[in-house]
């Protein structure tokens, strides 16, 4: 009867163990650790969504683009990934208007690779209007339809937009993310770059 009741004693420890081993890798990622809560509860949208804190004018941005980019294109087709750029400053500000207006044109995705290696590798300034224009030139664009875009009602629309959400989230710094309005994560707080992918992997399923 002894050894009966052992044995039961080690399958029970050897299921207690397992579940906590489980519950340990289920909650790899801690909330005050490697991501923060912003909000009580997540937005009222059903639909999963991730909002991409940035800037042209941000070399970290610039530096971890490509990785962003190829996670974004491996999403879910329910998940809808939006990029919000930081305007703290008046070169910021420019860079958001750029943003802003590549995206009305629906050309963003396709350039933003283009503008940062503008800014950062080739270190050529794009603060003025008058230089990016001359640059979306070079890109193939026509320079009076962006003109025309950078100065449009919907940009300036979008730049209020954006200002109000990233002061909603109390945004402390690019790049950054925002996961169904309530999770905020960035690279120093998931550890690397590559664990930054999986914290919003993971923030994703919450």
């Amino acid at each position: 009867m002894r050894s009966l009741l052992t044995v039961i004693g080690l399958m029970c420890l050897g299921v207690f163990t397992l579940s906590s081993s489980t519950a340990n890798a289920m909650e790899r990622y801690v909330a005050g650790v490697h991501y923060k809560i912003v909000a009580p509860e997540p937005s009222k949208t059903q639909t999963p969504h991730v909002l991409s804190f940035f800037s042209y004018a941000c070399p970290h941005c610039s530096h971890l683009e490509p990785a962003v980019d190829k996670w974004r294109k491996g999403l879910l087709s329910n998940v809808v990934f939006e990029r919000v750029p930081a305007q703290w400053s008046p070169l910021f500000k420019s860079m958001a208007r750029f943003y802003y207006a590549l995206d009305g044109l629906h050309l963003a995705d396709q350039h933003n690779q283009a503008v940062f290696d503008e800014i950062h590798k080739k270190k050529r300034s794009l603060d003025m209007e008058g230089s990016v224009l001359a640059f979306v030139q070079t890109l193939g664009l026509d320079k009076a339809k962006f003109q025309q875009a950078l100065n449009s009602d919907a940009v300036k629309k979008k730049m209020r937009k954006g200002k109000g959400v990233m002061a909603q989230y109390k945004i402390p710094g690019v790049p950054s993310f925002v996961v169904n309005g309530r999770y905020f994560v960035n690279v120093s707080m998931a550890g690397s770059p590559e664990q930054l992918f999986e914290v919003l992997d993971f923030l994703l399923t919450k």
